[in-house]
């Protein structure tokens, strides 16, 4: 990496352009993904429709629960615990299960985005041999996390317990407003700051191509501080989240009030769902492009010597 590189100030506006062009130039990469999630979505609701079929199938009132009436909703969730059960150990599984499939995906996506293949062949080598070269590294990242999100937990449950009182006596949603932003704005933050870190730490450890520098938990450190030093790394991946959100909030409006019957609503439902998963995947992938560009302004650590063989 040359020294102008590294002496760049990037905008907003340009990690912006950055992320457009990654998402553009491997939409192959960002189907392929879309593909993974849906196909483990899928295992995860075939699953839970047929735990919850057993026990509410039969039952007008699970309908009702479904289009949002509160009591069917209370209803079902005391006279049906063992399917709630039976359902919170799937989706524990199905958690543990993304997680570790999501480091190798990480990986590759970050790979392909750093190293720009220009075939498909390569952008294909260039994903798995990214995966599985990070693979036991962002498992070590994700351990030298685990502080951070002990301090969320600690921050949360400080915020909830003052405005508990608050809250339980609230009657109308403008009184609600005030102390949920006590509860939320401070932890969302924490949440922000420290998945920031993750995500430049995962950036250093995919642009340094070499296997004797520092180790995960020196990257770690170097990206929080590194992170701390810069809003901009913070305020993109902001960005990022505000859009997710966004998208998702819109999904949710267009929806309610809006319920599809039969088979032809039901497959409507499905292919706007995946259109609306498959725009949050884009916009989380055009953050990770505009996190590679911004990581390549970072001076990299310096390669610890390889220990020779010792010999007889």
């Amino acid at each position: 990496m040359s020294a102008t590189k590294l002496g760049m100030r990037l905008s907003l506006g340009e990690l912006f352009s950055a992320g457009a062009r990654g998402v553009s130039r491997y939409t192959g990469t960002l189907l392929a993904v879309f593909v993974a999630q849906s196909l483990l979505a899928a295992a995860l609701i075939i699953p839970i429709s047929m735990v919850l079929a057993q026990v509410f199938s039969h039952l007008p009132m699970f309908d009702e629960a479904v289009d949002g009436d509160l009591i069917a909703i209370i209803w079902c969730l005391r006279h049906g615990k063992t399917a709630w059960l039976a359902v919170l150990g799937i989706v524990v599984g199905a958690m543990v299960m993304w997680q570790l499939a999501s480091w190798f995906l990480a990986g590759g996506i970050y790979g392909v985005l750093a190293q720009r293949p220009e075939t498909r062949g390569d952008t294909a080598r260039c994903f798995g041999a990214s995966g599985a070269a990070t693979y036991l590294a962002y498992a070590k990242l994700a351990l030298c996390s685990i502080p951070g999100w002990i301090i969320v937990m600690f921050v949360f449950g400080t915020t909830l317990g003052a405005a508990a009182p608050r809250i339980e006596h609230a009657l109308t949603m403008s009184e609600l407003i005030a102390p949920l932003a006590m509860v939320l704005v401070p932890t969302l933050a924490l949440v922000l700051f420290f998945w920031t870190v993750v995500d430049y730490a995962r950036v250093e450890l995919t642009l340094r191509h070499d296997t004797h520098g520092p180790g995960a938990v020196a990257t770690y450190f170097r990206s929080l501080i590194w992170v701390a030093r810069r809003p901009l790394s913070i305020l993109h991946t902001g960005f990022g989240w505000f859009v997710f959100a966004l998208v998702t909030l819109m999904y949710l409006y267009l929806a309610q009030g809006h319920p599809m019957y039969g088979a032809e609503g039901a497959i409507t439902l499905f292919a706007v769902r995946q259109g609306v998963s498959l725009l949050r995947m884009a916009v989380r992938v055009g953050v990770m492009a505009g996190q590679i560009e911004l990581g390549r302004t970072r001076p990299l650590p310096p390669k610890r010597e390889a220990k020779p063989d010792a010999k007889d």
